[in-house]
């Protein structure tokens, strides 16, 4: 004999309708699928955090090979310098 607990009532799972028992079923189908989403999102979570520090380390390594004045913009030659 299983029992359920429904908005705070006890009832005995094989005395409720069907129409009760289907909505029971999607309910607990929803509840195990949030269970299953927040598993994969925390994975996404853990993945984002290390390809990030990855990626921090690649960028102080590109760092280090570049030149101090690599990544600026030359300017413009001066127009009375000319020739």
């Amino acid at each position: 004999m299983a029992l359920v607990k429904i908005n705070g009532v006890t009832y005995e799972l094989d005395a409720l309708n069907d129409e009760v028992k289907t909505h029971l079923k999607y309910l607990s189908y929803i509840d195990s699928e949030i269970e299953r989403l927040k598993m994969q999102l925390g994975t996404f979570h853990l993945s984002r955090d290390q390809v990030g520090r990855l990626l921090d380390i690649a960028m102080a390594n590109y760092a280090m090979h570049q030149t101090p004045f690599e990544n600026t913009a030359t300017p413009a030659p001066d127009a009375d310098t000319q020739a």
